[in-house]
């Protein structure tokens, strides 16, 4: 009987297969004692996205089905997979939804993959079987070959030419499945990310080292984030937002300025969110409590719902959520407790329809609100996480993001995408600027930021084995940045001098991939930029009275190479480039603005990749890079505590990064990662010269991560699980010259966690920060009390979670 009948049958000259699929169908007719309840049977299907032939077979091993085909073209129509409790037709309609194709049952209950040009008969709705929400996936017992979609031409994660990470829900080390989800329980995941930790919604992101400073201000991050397809910023800290819903994360260690352009100096993180499905009704709720030691308690709930308005045509998922984290600071001038309470409430449209053969349209919006009424940084001397403050720092934001996105494929592997996104983001916030000399007398400084983001990005793509394909593309960018600022007592605050940035930027890119051999593919492209940065150096946050920048055109290529060693371990080098803007800025002082120099960067690194093919075995990675870092960009508090930013100087960042993953035996894992890393500054502009050698903010030049976790079966429907992981992040600084070069990091943190699903219930158990260890996070606090150098922003306190969800 076939199992695999996408990879055999297309080896096969059309009238043999033809001939061939004849005689095995007369032969599937035929019924059997054992595949007609196999077929109907629900069970863990998950197939990851790729070419279809290869998913083919994949299903047909992990649903017991046999699945035959004559039509040729199968390995150049790539399927987004499938996912979830689900039978054989159920998975098979999600595999070719909005390909050409579709699934004809045979007698017996095996399936033959068809044109649907072929097939006249319609699917009764009524018949559609309903997929349950994957909670708790049980073993799986092939490993698919993992497609990385943040590429733009679907590459293997065994083929691709340099470093990246994938984070995935329900996996030892990953992101979870329930509301309480956000960008942290993805930094903790890789040593590879870093980030600072003034709070959801202000954090600056960190990649492999690219850290520039701790403080967010007008400049671009050094690691860009995506939704999908659309960026979720141009300028200023990441969003933070939740990853409830979330298939998987794909971290691209930079620069990715050919495929990305400006910004993206460290990398990218693509949050890559569950597609509308279209072949049945699914929903799922989840929620949990929690409780902090000396601290108040928390809690999180979110659902979803996925309805198709017209099976294999249109359909609606809706994602909400709300989460609170309960405070643990006391300030004691106050005589408050827990102040730094964070609620995040946001929720998920998307509609997706498939308009005609080989066409999908999607479209969605994002909407989060943000609250903090406190900052969370503690004071030394003050008692175990206190501190003494005059006035409450408070900070707000509101996120909005539509998004457009038009995918047409072509069974010849042709692939055309459009997308479009909009980002509104507002965020205000205060510090207590009150001054030492007069501590009764309250000082207040304010900031609003206003953002507004327009990107469309056009390209056409086609993917081939073993890394090769090509891809063109066009991208247009509109952003405007606005920054406000004012200062004063809190009943009598005066505008001081802001800024608002306003960038076009235009740019066409390209790339292919060249297979020399089934196992060298050597990579090329380039990304032509053309920009220009307009500024108003004035406090209001709307404006027309732009002073013109100065425009530039810029060239990014990059050059890759794979080369596959065995089937299952391949070779890279990589060299890329990329930069971010320049424009006027805040400039040290009050009252007074600066012309920001753009940075640039370049970047060399070997590595090997292993990839794990079967249940057990081993999947790691190891890599190496070098880094040359000019006119660094830096948002930076001066000796009085008021922002400004500037170019510091460059910086050569040499680092060596390894990840493994090992499957033993059946249901253990065993995860492990580090980063070395060392970053000095050198060259420095003449305004820092005291910094000649100092490492760059934010980076430890040590840090790893480990977990372990088993999963077994207590019967047919019922699992159990259980894991534990823990985290050292090594010494590091908030700053490279006083006042700023206060020690933070050097801590480890511990996790442990246990799960108990039946079918579609799940129940969850977990414990952070096992041992109570206060270290010191990446944060600045208040930038107008560092100067006295005894803040310290300390990890949660030891956290019980107890949670749960259920699925349909």
């Amino acid at each position: 009987m076939l199992t695999a009948a996408g990879v055999w049958l297309e080896a096969m000259p059309v009238r043999k297969l033809r001939l061939a699929v004849s005689l095995l169908a007369a032969t599937l007719i035929t019924p059997s004692l054992s595949t007609p309840a196999h077929a109907a049977e629900r069970r863990a299907i998950a197939v990851a996205p790729g070419p279809l032939d290869r998913a083919v077979a994949v299903l047909a091993q992990q649903a017991g089905v046999d699945i035959g085909s004559a039509e040729p073209g199968l390995s150049r129509v790539m399927t987004r997979g499938a996912k979830g409790r689900l039978t054989a037709a159920a998975a098979l309609d999600q595999m070719l939804a909005g390909s050409p194709y579709t699934a004809q049952r045979l007698g017996g209950g095996s399936f033959r993959i068809v044109r649907r040009a072929v097939v006249q008969q319609p699917v009764a709705r009524g018949r559609q079987p309903k997929p349950r929400l994957p909670l708790t996936p049980p073993p799986v017992e092939v490993s698919p070959e993992i497609i990385v979609t943040a590429t733009k031409r679907a590459t293997s994660r065994l083929r691709f030419p340099g470093a990246l990470t994938i984070l995935r829900p329900a996996s030892t080390v990953n992101i979870r499945n329930d509301a309480a989800n956000g960008m942290d329980e993805a930094i903790a995941a890789t040593p590879i990310l870093q980030s600072t930790a003034l709070g959801a919604g202000r954090n600056k992101l960190f990649i492999r080292g690219v850290a520039d400073s701790s403080f967010t201000g007008p400049t671009q991050s050094t690691a860009n984030v995506y939704f999908g397809e659309v960026p979720v910023a141009y300028n200023g800290p990441e969003p933070g937002l939740n990853l409830y819903d979330v298939d998987q994360v794909e971290v691209l260690e930079g620069p990715q300025g050919t495929l990305y352009g400006a910004g993206a100096i460290g990398g990218i993180v693509r949050l890559v969110p569950h597609a509308v499905d279209l072949s049945g009704v699914s929903a799922n709720v989840s929620g949990g409590v929690s409780a902090t030691k000396s601290g108040d308690p928390g809690g999180d709930i979110a659902g979803m719902v996925n309805i198709p308005i017209e099976t294999g045509v249109a359909g609606v998922r809706a994602v909400g959520y709300r989460v609170v984290e309960g405070g643990y600071i006391d300030d004691v001038r106050r005589g408050l407790r827990n102040v730094n309470r964070v609620a995040t409430t946001g929720g998920r449209l998307d509609v997706r329809v498939v308009p005609a053969s080989g066409w999908t349209v999607d479209a969605g919006v994002v909407i989060q609100n943000l609250t903090a009424p406190d900052l969370q940084y503690a004071e030394r001397g003050m008692g175990s996480l206190s501190r003494a403050s005059l006035l409450a720092q408070p900070f707000s934001q509101q996120y909005f993001l539509g998004r457009v996105v038009v995918d047409r494929r072509w069974e010849d592997g042709l692939h055309l995408v459009s997308a479009t996104g909009f980002v509104h983001r507002d965020a205000a916030s205060r510090f207590d600027a009150t001054r030492p000399i007069r501590p009764n007398a309250p000082i207040a400084y304010d900031t609003d930021e206003r953002s507004r983001l327009f990107s469309h990005e056009t390209r056409l793509s086609r993917a081939k084995p073993n890394g090769a394909g090509w891809l063109v593309g066009v991208a247009l960018i509109h952003a405007r940045d606005a920054y406000a600022r004012k200062y004063g007592a809190p009943d009598n605050l005066r505008d001081i001098v802001g800024v608002t940035n306003r960038t076009l930027d235009a740019a066409v890119f390209g790339e292919a991939g060249i297979a020399i051999s089934p196992a060298l593919t050597i990579t090329a492209g380039a990304r032509l930029t053309h920009q220009r940065t307009d500024g108003d150096p004035i406090a209001k946050l709307k404006t027309t009275t732009y002073i013109r920048g100065l425009s530039s055109t810029r060239l990014d290529p990059t050059l890759g190479v794979s080369w596959l060693l065995t089937p299952t371990l391949a070779a890279y080098a990589r060299y890329q480039s990329g930069f971010r803007t320049g424009g006027i800025t805040v400039a040290p002082g009050v009252g007074r603005v600066t012309d920001l120099v753009s940075d640039t960067i370049h970047v060399g690194e070997i590595g090997l990749r292993r990839e794990r093919h079967g249940p057990l075995g081993l999947s790691a990675s190891i890599g190496a890079s070098l880094t040359d870092w000019r006119h660094i960009q830096a948002d930076l508090v001066d000796k009085s505590g008021f922002p400004f930013t500037t170019n510091l100087g460059n910086s050569h960042i040499y680092g060596l990064e390894a990840s493994a993953n090992w499957v033993p035996l059946s249901g253990l894992k065993i995860d492990m990662a580090m980063f070395l890393n060392d970053t000095r500054v050198a060259d420095p502009d003449p305004a820092f010269r005291r910094q000649v050698g100092a490492r760059l903010p934010n980076t430890p030049p040590f840090a790893v991560s480990g977990s372990v976790g088993y999963e077994w079966s207590l019967s047919a429907d019922t699992h159990a699980s259980v894991d534990a992981g823990w985290r050292y992040v090594g010494r590091s600084t908030v700053g490279t010259q006083a006042p700023l070069d206060v020690s933070q990091g050097e801590y480890g943190s511990t996790h442990l966690g246990g799960t108990w699903s039946r079918n579609n219930i799940r129940l969850t158990a977990t414990v952070e920060n096992v041992f109570d260890v206060k270290g010191d996070r990446f944060a600045g606090g208040n930038p107008f009390a560092l100067a006295a150098r005894n803040e310290y922003t300390p990890l949660r306190p030891r956290t019980f979670r107890l949670g749960g969800a259920i699925g349909w």
